[in-house]
């Protein structure tokens, strides 16, 4: 215990000696202001669209007393007769570089019978072409200088059915790149929040909502930031 509080003290007396000797330019270098958060498209000359969702203001966004993950975790609870197969988590990056996804199972949300998952390969009449939604996020220093900028897609299959019924969802994945400046570190992780029945227990529609969770720290602090998206068996999806 002596050992640990004197490994804290350390630490603490260590950033607060980097910090005073930090000069007021570099403390607003190192300081993050605001987050934005766009939605990326591509047109029909195949030139990528981007349209502004949000712009987060630092101290207003990362004060929050409310943890969007356990916020979102409770709704698996209602789904009853859908069961989540895949990774419940997984990185995304890290230290600044793309993880290797292709080592965790993409999620795919189907029905259960009889206490079971039924198998993916029973289902029919997914859509020809899986569903795809692009976005970045960008972090601004005092300076407004990108100092992160986090790109994703969105990926998964919809529309399956099983016995003529419901619209399910399979191989919903992520797929990260990122942009990191000098003197930044730069996380991201993928979770599971839960899946739900959007439709009725006869005809169900497959809801999975999806959280990414992002974090920036540099030698000042450290950020860090939960976006939510919900894709559903019919293709839609919404970021909250």
């Amino acid at each position: 215990m002596v050992l640990k509080a004197l490994l804290v003290t350390t630490c603490l007396l260590g950033a607060g000696s980097a910090f005073a000797s930090m000069s007021a330019e570099e403390i607003d270098f190192y300081t993050i202001s605001k987050v934005e958060t766009k939605e990326i498209t591509v047109d029909v000359f195949n030139q990528e669209v981007s349209k502004t969702l949000s712009v987060d203001n630092y101290y207003n966004e990362f004060n929050n007393p409310v943890d969007p993950i356990d916020r979102a975790g409770k709704v698996i609870s209602v789904a009853r007769d859908l069961v989540a197969l895949g990774e419940d988590i997984y990185k995304l990056i890290d230290k600044g570089r793309p993880h290797i996804t292709t080592k965790y199972a993409p999620i795919s949300v189907v029905p259960k019978v009889n206490g079971q998952p039924v198998d993916v390969m029973d289902t029919e009449r997914w859509a020809p072409l899986p569903r795809t939604k692009s976005y970045s996020i960008t972090y601004y220093n005092l300076y407004n200088i990108a100092v992160v900028t986090f790109k994703f897609k969105v990926m998964w299959a919809y529309g399956g059915s099983y016995d003529g019924k419901g619209a399910y969802i399979s191989g919903a994945q992520i797929v990260p790149e990122a942009d990191v400046l000098w003197g930044f570190d730069f996380s991201a992780t993928m979770k599971l929040g839960g899946i739900q029945n959007n439709g009725s227990r006869s005809n169900p529609l497959a809801a999975a909502t999806l959280l990414i969770e992002h974090n920036v720290s540099n030698i000042l602090r450290s950020t860090t930031k939960v976006s939510t998206i919900v894709i559903d068996g019919k293709g839609r999806h919404k970021k909250l």
